[in-house]
């Protein structure tokens, strides 16, 4: 799948970014390591801009190619819940899930990640690669604030809907449209719950006033990113640590204005 974004929006963030420092600082950081070499992606990424060929009396241009370190926070968390069915008792159960700890980009929860977590080791990867993260699980806490936001205006919506509906008479044509409407919210408000639940892998029914966030830390995790261009145009492309195309981040540098001027700041060429 090509992503592609336009030119004009790119040209003037590199000026910027040639002008900043050369000389960054040698950091030590907790890192899952690369599986693959990064020659092997690069003769890939080689092979993806060749394959495009030439369309337009143009060839496809290799803009930068680098290994970034983007930052993970693994954090740990736990809240009340009912025990069995007909007691009213709180218990306090805990878990762990790890989300990619930069404000610009929302891509939900990753607990696959905790089962890797025994692989860390420190590195001191090259000057420039590192995209510093929110080390802290305040980025934890903004998000759950963005949902309780979220699904109260839902339930206000509801419930405001739910009114104009019962003060319909029944073959009111618009009560009908009313409960599509309501049809259409809820099922909305469920997924954007269960995106969340899921992700922290929570019962169905749990008070996010409750919910606490414990502690959390910092880790990275390598990717490889190019960038081609041609005629006005760019793509990206990602590759993970085992050599294989990221779709999501790649669409998300073309669609994310601000994860990609973040990313691009880290590049040269």
């Amino acid at each position: 799948m090509a992503y592609q974004v336009s030119e004009d929006s790119l040209k003037a963030r590199e000026g910027q970014e040639m002008d900043e420092s050369d000389v960054p600082e040698h950091i030590i950081i907790r890192a899952l390591p690369l599986l693959v070499p990064e020659t092997v992606v690069q003769q890939d990424a080689e092979k993806k801009r060749v394959k495009k060929g030439i369309l337009g009396g143009s060839e496809e241009r290799f803009v930068f190619g680098k290994t970034l370190h983007l930052p993970y926070l693994e954090f740990t968390y736990q809240y009340s819940t009912q025990k069995g069915f007909l007691s009213k008792q709180s218990i306090l159960a805990q878990g762990r899930s790890v989300v990619l700890a930069l404000r610009e980009v929302n891509l939900g929860f990753y607990p696959e990640l905790i089962s890797m977590i025994p692989q860390l080791a420190d590195a001191e990867p090259e000057p420039g690669s590192v995209l510093q993260g929110v080390d802290s699980t305040i980025l934890v806490s903004e998000r759950l604030d963005e949902l309780r936001r979220m699904l109260s205006d839902y339930d206000h919506q509801l419930q405001e809907l739910s009114k104009q509906r019962d003060s319909l008479t029944k073959n009111d044509s618009a009560k009908q449209e009313i409960k599509e409407n309501i049809d259409h919210i809820r099922k909305t408000r469920e997924m954007r719950w269960k995106m969340f639940a899921d992700g922290l892998k929570l019962p169905s029914k749990v008070d996010l006033e409750k919910f606490e966030l414990l502690e959390g830390g910092l880790f990275y995790i390598p990717y490889f990113v190019a960038r081609f261009s041609r005629g006005g145009e760019s793509r990206f492309l990602v590759w993970d640590r085992e050599g294989k195309e990221n779709e999501t981040s790649a669409e998300e540098l073309t669609k994310n204005g601000k994860f990609r001027e973040l990313v691009q700041s880290h590049v040269r060429g």
